[in-house]
């Protein structure tokens, strides 16, 4: 891995000192969602570059998630909504799969996203063994990775746009 410089972080945190305790954990938070709409937008735009828009769902899901962390602690997740986490506006439908049972699955589901970020041996088989023979190999054409090398010094610029703003606010008050 290359080793690369970041400018602008000490100012950030320094500035971030300035703010009083109570709005911290607010300010924190929209600073971080603030540089992964910045990241987000690029991992759509480089998707949409690479012709992975078959059915726009694999662009439309690509979306930040806040995690549950620890007191003090802010982080984001930049990947692509898929299965279960979809999240309850997820419509589904019915359908029979091979052994005849009736199941549910997503609509515009892209399961698929982690094979492309990331690629994936291919198996294939009589239906008796499973992972009988390996047939090929999706290459990866990774879209997550680059947008965070591509954008990273616009997303601490967004961080530290954000950063003002809640600065303005708090000594209006």
């Amino acid at each position: 891995m290359k080793s690369e410089r970041i400018s602008g972080l000490g100012e950030l945190r320094s500035a971030f000192a300035e703010i009083s305790d109570d709005m911290k954990t607010k300010t924190s938070r929209q600073m971080v969602a603030a540089a992964g709409g910045v990241l987000r937008k690029e991992a759509r735009n480089l998707a949409q570059g690479q012709g992975l828009r078959l059915t726009g769902a694999l662009i439309r899901n690509i979306a930040i998630k806040r995690e549950k962390t620890p007191e003090g602690l802010t982080q984001y997740h930049l990947g692509v909504r898929h299965g279960r986490d979809m999240g309850r506006s997820a419509e589904k439908k019915l359908v029979v799969g091979k052994n005849g049972r009736v199941t549910s699955v997503y609509v515009n589901d892209p399961f698929y996203w982690s094979f492309l970020e990331k690629g994936r041996n291919v198996y294939g088989g009589n239906g008796r063994r499973k992972r009988s023979s390996l047939v090929g190999r999706v290459e990866a054409t990774p879209f997550i990775a680059p947008a965070l090398e591509n954008k990273q010094q616009d997303a601490i610029e967004a961080m530290v746009v954000r950063l003002a703003k809640a600065i303005e606010k708090a000594n209006q008050r």
